[in-house]
């Protein structure tokens, strides 16, 4: 009975160091964020992870990026989708998809990562039309992410105290994204609860130029806990410096740790 009980022990520590990134990768989890210029709120982002495949080892996660509507010389309509294939420690892009709405038009963008082959296979069109379509090599050793996966790769990322360099693929190009993290307890406050919450910082440098002039260094903090829920970030666009910060979310049996000094 006593060996019984310590294989069960054994395989429960096992599964738990196996899978640590469970509770990052939770379906059905939303997170909702606004966009600030200084103190002018821009608009909101919300991410959701939507579906998981056990037999591909597949998640489905979704955003969607809009500006509000009282900023008129600002116009921004986006929608990402992102499959990401799991591997141990890491995720990696499988295929992103990407809509953008504008006044008259819709512009599409889909890239599959064929891994096997070393190629992405990309699309792009406008309103359905006029498709363009081409294969680009890659290093089959290489594993990309792509605008969306890289928010989920970074929080199951932060767990280990490591300097990464990653590949990525963003607007038909292969660069890469430099992060790192602190890992001694770091205080954020916001609107989203009336106490302090503690936080792990991710300092890095993007070395491309993403949606809204996304480029350069950023950091960002990530809930203190195995959920590692990003709690606030700084970024450099196009007009300057914007932050974001979590302003709603729906997870499981989950609230911000608090900060204890």
């Amino acid at each position: 009975m006593k060996a019984l009980k310590l294989i069960l022990v054994a395989f429960v520590l096992w599964g738990n160091v196996l899978y640590p990134h469970d509770k990052i990768l939770e379906v059905g989890e939303e997170l909702s964020y606004k966009v600030y210029y200084g103190f002018i709120k821009l608009g909101e982002v919300k991410f959701k992870i939507s579906s998981y495949d056990a037999s591909s080892k597949k998640y489905t996660a979704t955003a969607e990026l809009k500006n509000y509507e009282a900023l008129p010389l600002i116009k921004i309509n986006y929608f990402f989708e992102s499959t990401m294939l799991s591997k141990g420690d890491s995720l990696y892009s499988y295929r992103f998809y990407s809509s953008e709405f504008k006044e008259k038009d819709i512009n599409h963008i889909d890239y599959v990562f064929d891994y096997d082959k070393g190629v992405i296979i990309a699309k792009s069109d406008r309103n359905f039309q006029n498709e363009e379509k081409k294969e680009i090599k890659i290093n089959e050793k290489k594993r990309f992410q792509d605008g969306l996966s890289l928010f989920y790769n970074a929080r199951i990322h932060s767990l280990v105290n490591k300097n990464y360099i990653v590949p990525v693929y963003i607007n038909s190009q292969e660069s890469t994204v430099n992060y790192s993290f602190n890992m001694n307890k770091d205080v954020v406050s916001s609107d989203l609860k009336s106490y302090d919450m503690s936080a792990v910082k991710i300092i890095g440098t993007a070395h491309f130029i993403g949606v809204f002039g996304l480029t350069g260094e950023f950091m960002a903090w990530l809930s203190d806990d195995d959920a590692r829920v990003p709690l606030k970030a700084k970024f450099n666009v196009s007009i300057g410096n914007i932050t974001l910060e979590l302003t709603s979310y729906k997870k499981k049996n989950w609230s911000p740790p608090v900060y204890d000094k």
